[in-house]
């Protein structure tokens, strides 16, 4: 996924020369996500999480190889990547809530925070190595080579999903006699109810809205602003992931945390603050400085929302919540689109300068408004 996400935006800056492009194809994967991750969700709470989980990885491999081949002949076209894009949003609805649900399972909620934070380390140490090595490979195997690199990739991970024993994590639930549009307005009317879960979630939208579209720019930022090409581009994701090990290492090291709500803020305010400094930076490698920052503020800021969401929900309802969850991540057009127009108009540090500010302006608005957050366990 790491080296898609280096290779893929690199093609689409290549082909199009424009941010706005970028941004275009970088949300296709939204879209479904809106419109089936409740639906996602509710199937998870009623199926083998692991089977679904298989067969989401299947999908990954055959979309990818339909890409791979175009990419291979020359007959790719951006209309091509944006497709590709909504199927991987259609996949990711169902994959999510259900792997996220799959940890709950396997290890109980005391030991959430160390097996969220555990598996982000794995992520993150993907972050730091596949980023680097997508952008050499870019330019010695070119990027039909890469992509043949990542489609190899998605068939060792359906292949290791098969390695999970098929009962994992306790029995499947069984199937309710009603229609599965039921269970997700029940998961709904539990957000409404809820004013802590509710205040998470809405913590977990305002970043994707004002300042995880930084990501969508890094090809801007190597290509144009610091004109590093593509071992540079390898760089800035290397050292968004590192920094985002650094900070799930943090978190892992604790048997526990009783104030995650203001480890959460913290985590947050380092997150805005940094992107704000990542506007700022004269050259490439201040830059990578930076994004240690960001990453390790941004890795810190989602692990603990997604900690306390799980926490804080009953078991039969969590693959639903983290649908909703995962769905705020489908409001990233609303992000990536207007920060893509932006870039064009006053350019990529400018406007990683005012989200970065604008996400600081609302975590101290929720401290006026909703204070006891900073209470949160």
């Amino acid at each position: 996924m790491q080296m898609q996400m280096v290779a893929g935006g690199w093609l689409v800056y290549t082909m199009s020369n424009s941010a706005f492009s970028l941004g275009l194809v970088t949300s296709g994967w939204a879209f479904p996500i809106l419109a089936l991750s409740l639906y996602g969700g509710a199937v998870a709470d009623r199926v083998r999480k692991r089977n679904l989980l298989l067969i989401t990885q299947i999908c990954s491999v055959l979309i990818t190889l339909v890409i791979t081949v175009l990419i291979t002949t020359k007959l790719i076209a951006l209309w091509h990547l944006f497709a590709s894009s909504v199927v991987f949003g259609t996949i990711f609805s169902f994959a999510m809530p259900a792997r996220q649900a799959f940890v709950v399972e396997l290890v109980g909620k005391d030991d959430l925070l160390n097996a969220i934070a555990l598996s982000s380390i794995a992520m993150n140490i993907c972050r730091i190595g596949s980023p680097a090595l997508a952008g050499v490979l870019l330019k010695y195997i070119g990027i039909p080579g890469v992509y043949w690199l990542i489609l190899a990739s998605y068939t060792v991970v359906a292949l290791t999903t098969l390695m999970i024993p098929a009962d994992a994590g306790g029995t499947m639930a069984a199937k309710p006699d009603v229609p599965v549009i039921q269970d997700v307005f029940v998961g709904l009317r539990y957000v409404g109810r809820s004013k802590i879960i509710l205040a998470l979630l809405v913590l977990a939208f305002v970043p994707i809205l004002v300042a995880m579209p930084y990501q969508m720019l890094m090809p801007v930022f190597a290509r144009t602003v610091y004109r590093a090409g593509e071992t540079g581009l390898g760089l800035l994701m290397s050292a968004v992931g590192l920094g985002a090990l650094c900070g799930s290492t943090f978190l892992a090291s604790f048997a526990r945390v009783e104030r995650k709500g203001l480890m959460m803020l913290v985590a947050g305010f380092t997150f805005g603050l940094f992107l704000i400094f990542l506007g700022l930076a004269p050259s490439l490698s201040p830059a990578a400085v930076m994004l240690l920052f960001v990453g390790a503020g941004s890795s810190m800021f989602i692990t603990l929302i997604n900690t306390m969401l799980m926490s804080h929900t009953p078991d039969e309802l969590i693959g639903r919540v983290m649908s909703i969850f995962m769905m705020t991540w489908g409001l990233t057009p609303l992000g990536t689109l207007p920060a893509g127009a932006l870039a064009e108009a006053l350019g990529a540090p400018m406007t990683v300068m005012i989200g970065g500010g604008v996400f600081c302006v609302f975590l101290l608005g929720v401290l006026v408004v909703y204070p006891d957050v900073r209470k949160l366990s």
